[in-house]
């Protein structure tokens, strides 16, 4: 018995055509708008008579900000703290980044941080009448120019 072969062949033709291509530019362009976190001390209560006590602390989460462009912290409060029972009084106290008052910083950075404390001195506490004592403090946080 004969076996047949079948054997396909083709004819591949491929016809150029003559085409004008022209070459042409286009722009891809992104903006990253400035964003940043800042964290801020939370509420805290001192202990009768301690005269030093820990803040807590303003810490930069997130930073993308512009150059030439610095986030600002500023403290505001008059760190005076009111008998809230009716009676006068006040406590004077300090906020304090490691020695010194204070009252504002700059920060460029994600991961920056100030340590904050809080004084209250001794004769402040024995001239005290007594109640319960509050203050606001108020950290107000902008975003400004580094050389202002």
């Amino acid at each position: 018995m004969k076996k047949k072969r079948a054997v396909a062949g083709g004819l591949l033709l491929v016809l150029g055509i003559a085409q004008s291509v022209s070459a042409g530019t286009t722009t891809v362009t992104y903006h990253v708008d400035p964003s940043y976190m800042v964290l801020v001390p939370a509420n805290t209560t001192i202990p009768f008579n301690e005269e030093s006590v820990n803040y807590g602390k303003i810490r930069v989460e997130e930073a993308q900000i512009e150059e030439g462009k610095c986030i600002q912290v500023e403290l505001i409060s008059d760190k005076k703290l009111k008998n809230q029972s009716g009676k006068e009084g006040e406590i004077p106290y300090e906020i304090l980044a490691d020695t010194t008052a204070f009252t504002k910083a700059r920060y460029t950075t994600a991961g920056e941080e100030t340590v904050l404390g809080i004084t209250i001195d001794r004769e402040s506490w024995k001239k005290a009448p007594s109640g319960s004592y509050a203050d606001t403090v108020t950290f107000q946080i902008s975003y400004v120019d580094a050389t202002d």
